[in-house]
């Protein structure tokens, strides 16, 4: 179980290992990826914020998408796309073990990328704090509206 004096003492990464590990949430976050079109390290971002009781306002929940937009966009899902298309037959190559051996190649650049992107969200986040006020409102929860994904599935993201 990830608490919330782990995510006070733990970096980002190993946080989002930790949560990820948790029964429920690798499906909740792929659902939210494949149905809502949600960036899973922002998802596991919110989380974190929200352990650490570290609200961010809109103006800086929307920096912040906007600063990992680019590596976003180029780099992790062009990655991801990569290795779904190598999941299938392309063209009429057949499908052997050497496409496997670049699909879990692609697979471990892929982690590797989002690794360097929930890196850059926190060095952002140290950056860019805000004074602590009280939380109001879960970074979290506000990601799910914005996404018109359903509050309920925050439910499995919650420890």
């Amino acid at each position: 179980m990830v608490n919330r004096n782990s995510a006070n003492t733990s970096t980002l990464w190993d946080f989002a290992l930790a949560l990820y590990a948790q029964p429920q949430v690798p499906d909740t976050c792929l659902q939210l990826q494949d149905e809502y079109n949600a960036n899973v390290c922002l998802v596991l971002a919110m989380c974190w914020l929200d352990a650490r009781q570290h609200p961010l306002s809109d103006r800086g929940f929307s920096n912040l998408k906007l600063h990992i937009s680019g590596w976003t966009t180029q780099i992790v899902e062009t990655l991801r796309r990569i290795r779904r298309q190598l999941k299938s037959p392309i063209d009429s190559f057949v499908q052997d073990e050497t496409q496997a051996q670049l699909r879990n190649l692609v697979k471990q650049a892929e982690l590797l990328a989002e690794k360097k992107l929930l890196e850059e969200i926190e060095r952002w986040v140290d950056e860019n704090s805000q004074a602590k006020d009280p939380i109001t409102a879960s970074n979290l929860e506000r990601y799910m509206r914005e996404l018109n994904a359903p509050l309920s599935l925050v439910f499995a993201l919650r420890n």
